[in-house]
């Protein structure tokens, strides 16, 4: 039998909208499936109601979905949690971690880290970080093995994706419902939610030549501007055009809730960041992700290493394609010739976008691990008392 806790979620937004995507996802699921209290300090809420449009930007606290959402600087007078979760080592405040200090039992405090597929991963995952003032810290690594946290998928997604697309209708009610008209039944689809990139010329250009009609479904952020520069206008959120056989449909911000049905709907997915990059795993289809730049090169061995394990089963051919698209994209060179041979080959990387989903769905989940871990973190600490 679970034990309720009291959690403690932190999400220092930092741009975009990885951050608060990945601490929304993992709130909903604690709640939703695992029946824990779960408080969310948060310092950006208007970034918040761009996939959680429910939310009221003049309310304080307020509570979505059996959250409870609470603004950042209130942490200064608040009792800490059973659990601590610190997403992304945004750095908690000194009145907060004193608290922490003062608690007995002391709350599990866990600092969440990035989604990484290198094999130093597996060598941190849950190693103590001692604090001062004798408070221990632990990181927790989402992963692709068995040695990390795993990833984020809630109980029922991978049955809520093949249902929906064992339905013909399916497809054409969901994206009536995000105001978008079904593109032709032979139409290439294509979702674009990357950063900022130039040198989208040669893409769009070859769409916009190709024989076989393409829409290309762009979410809101700074490449739009590359895409309105190519076309010589600026399209607003919600407008349609098109330039020869590319229909360019500008989207506005969607739920989170709602984003794994465009996934689903697309035959290639652009995505960023962490949330969106698991996203495209379980949805099974041909993806690129753009991952978000580092200094150091850090995000270079990032996508490496990502590459190594994602393709370690594909012949050499299907491996150069993925690799040549995904490098030209993440290395702003021209991205023309490396779309036809990736679009040439997309049959056989959506059978391997399939066969890899499966195979990761063999790891439990990161929320369950979670609440096993912590469960096993706490032990040692008979006194951790269930929730009031």
């Amino acid at each position: 039998m679970k034990v309720q806790h009291r959690w403690d979620l932190f999400c220092h937004v930092v741009d975009n909208l990885g951050d608060i995507g990945v601490t929304w996802r993992l709130a909903r699921q604690l709640v939703a499936e695992h029946r824990q209290q779960v408080r969310l300090f948060l310092d950006d809420f208007k970034a918040f109601s761009h996939i959680a449009p429910q939310v009221h930007l003049r309310t304080p606290e307020q509570t979505i979905a059996g959250v409870q959402i609470v603004p950042w600087v209130r942490q200064t007078q608040a009792t800490p949690g059973d659990v601590v979760i610190e997403m992304f080592g945004c750095q908690l405040s000194e009145a907060y971690i004193a608290q922490i200090g003062k608690a007995s039992p002391q709350p599990i405090w866990l600092n969440l880290e990035h989604l990484s597929a290198e094999k130093w991963v597996d060598l941190h995952h849950l190693k103590p970080s001692p604090q001062s003032g004798g408070i221990m810290k632990y990181f927790y690594y989402p992963g692709f093995t068995g040695k990390t946290g795993g990833l984020l998928r809630e109980s029922s997604l991978i049955a809520q994706r093949d249902n929906w697309q064992m339905q013909p209708s399916a497809r054409r009610i969901a994206l009536r419902a995000l105001g978008l008209p079904p593109p032709p039944d032979h139409a290439l689809t294509v979702l674009l939610f990357s950063y900022a990139r130039q040198r989208l010329d040669g893409w769009l250009n070859t769409m916009a030549a190709s024989e076989r009609p393409v829409a290309l479904w762009v979410c809101p952020g700074p490449v739009m501007k590359t895409i309105n520069t190519w076309l010589d206008m600026a399209l607003q959120t919600g407008q349609i055009t098109s330039r020869g056989s590319l229909t360019i449909y500008a989207l506005p911000y969607i739920p989170q809730q709602r984003f794994d049905e465009l996934l689903w709907a697309a035959d290639v997915c652009i995505v960023r960041g962490e949330d969106s990059f698991v996203r495209a795993q379980w949805a099974a289809k041909p993806f690129v992700w753009h991952i978000y730049p580092q200094e150091d090169s850090a995000h270079d061995r990032k996508l490496d290493a990502f590459l190594d394990r994602y393709l370690v089963e594909a012949d050499s051919d299907l491996r150069d394609t993925v690799v040549h698209f995904w490098t030209a994209w993440n290395r702003g060179l021209d991205l023309a010739p490396a779309w036809l041979e990736f679009v040439g080959s997309l049959p056989l990387l959506q059978r391997h976008a399939l066969k890899w989903s499966r195979g990761l769905q063999t790891q439990t989940d990161l929320a369950s691990q979670l609440i096993d871990e912590v469960q096993q973190l706490g032990s040692n600490r008979p006194s951790l008392a269930p929730a009031r």
